[in-house]
């Protein structure tokens, strides 16, 4: 695989954009989506975002919005129920319902606005720019080798709200001491299996983890997982107890600037987060987690 570069990302996102241009209506998938570019599915949609300056969801809207507007001005005897079809929204209810967001009016109204000729791109809102990062953010990036640790972890299936991940938290402490007869480890485990931009609220999934010792059995609800070692990309951070919107701001970071500028693969198992309250209480250390393809080893020749 050739070098990825900074070039060969955005490259490999501008093929997905391309992808959801040449066809708005497809129910695209992540995993479809993520194949387009030779990314794995369990991160595709964190360095789409980082690269893109937006998820994945919101492309495929925005894009499908600028087929329908397209479409208003240069299709005016088009019904809007055939626009709405063929530019991937159920109805022309639901195209109504987007389009006003956007454009702050109806398609009718729009189309009567904007005689044929005019420039699509004028309106709206244009598509965001990849961010530009400071050199001097806090934070330190090395590779590592990680060990394999067995989880004893709980899942929420919901939000991801702070009640509800203390409380997950809260419940998998009192298995933990109740049946381990220790202190808590001073070290969390946290696995996100989806992205809030792309699934519907009810259905994202997260893991709160404690390591474990090997051999121990899960009951109540706490399910023992293993969490692969191995080569790992390591962002480390501090952050002050309100500043959990900062963790999001970090994994762009990792993503967008700094895993491109390496000659390195991800690994096809999901990211994950490790977090150590501070001495003083007053914040926490976070680490982002990204497992890597091993090094593969030259062949000896005599």
């Amino acid at each position: 695989m050739k070098p990825q570069t900074v070039t060969d990302y955005r490259r490999r996102v501008e093929r997905v954009i391309d992808v959801i241009l040449a066809n708005p209506s497809h129910p695209f998938t992540v995993k479809d989506l993520a194949a387009q570019a030779a990314f794995s599915e369990f991160h595709f949609h964190r360095v789409f975002k980082a690269i893109a300056g937006e998820s994945v969801a919101q492309c495929i809207i925005r894009l499908r919005l600028e087929a329908a507007a397209s479409a208003l001005v240069y299709q005016p005897k088009t019904p809007l129920t055939q626009i709405a079809l063929e530019c991937g929204f159920s109805d022309s209810a639901h195209l109504s319902k987007a389009f006003r967001k956007a454009h702050g009016c109806s398609p009718t109204q729009f189309r009567k606005d904007h005689p044929k000729g005019f420039r699509i791109r004028r309106i709206g809102k244009a598509r965001p720019k990849a961010r530009d990062y400071p050199g001097d953010m806090n934070v330190t990036v090395d590779i590592q080798t990680m060990p394999k640790r067995t989880l004893a972890s709980l899942r929420l299936l919901g939000p991801y709200t702070h009640e509800g991940i203390a409380g997950l938290y809260a419940e998998l402490g009192k298995w933990y001491q109740s049946n381990l007869g220790k202190p808590l480890p001073d070290e969390t485990v946290s696995i996100t299996w989806s992205d809030p931009s792309l699934a519907v609220e009810d259905t994202l999934r997260m893991d709160a983890c404690y390591a474990v010792p090997a051999g121990i059995k899960g009951s109540d609800g706490v399910v023992m997982r293993t969490l692969e070692g191995g080569r790992t990309a390591c962002l480390k951070a501090s952050l002050a107890a309100s500043e959990t919107h900062g963790i999001s701001e970090l994994w762009d970071l990792f993503l967008g600037h700094w895993l491109p500028q390496q000659r390195i693969e991800l690994a096809d198992r999901p990211a994950y987060e490790l977090y150590r309250t501070t001495a003083d209480m007053s914040g926490f250390d976070i680490t982002l987690c990204l497992p890597l393809k091993d090094i593969p080893t030259e062949p000896h020749h005599d």
